[in-house]
């Protein structure tokens, strides 16, 4: 099974839920899912049902970039400075951790791994 077909339930829901996507592939096959939810609920129905699919998120064959707004708008970008980690980061912006390391996949590549200077998107 693909992760297209595994994950069509959540493409599904986007679609009803009024969220705006793109599709994509990376690393080793992995599925990449790049959108704007119209709300923060949206938003969230679409976490909640990747969970559901994916308990803990450790199948690692999908990337869920999903952020609230309008389609094209610009994000928000974060320094990151001594003493940071991707969850103190996302406390700060009230989004999890996950969000924010899904968002720089292309720069990072351990969650646990982040060094001062480095310019991390934040998903809003």
């Amino acid at each position: 099974m693909s992760a297209q077909e595994k994950y069509q339930s959540l493409l599904e829901l986007a679609n009803q839920n009024g969220t705006t996507y793109e599709l994509s592939e990376g690393d080793n096959g992995t599925l990449v899912v790049t959108g704007v939810a119209p709300s923060e609920e949206a938003k969230t129905q679409l976490w909640d049902e990747y969970e559901r699919l994916d308990p803990e998120f450790r199948s690692n064959d999908l990337i869920l970039n999903i952020s609230v707004g309008q389609p094209g708008g610009s994000g928000t970008t974060y320094t990151v400075v001594s003493g940071d980690s991707l969850s103190k980061i996302g406390k700060h912006y009230g989004i999890a951790w996950k969000s924010i390391w899904d968002a720089n996949r292309d720069i990072l590549s351990d969650p646990d791994k982040i060094y001062p200077g480095q310019e991390l998107k934040i998903p809003v």
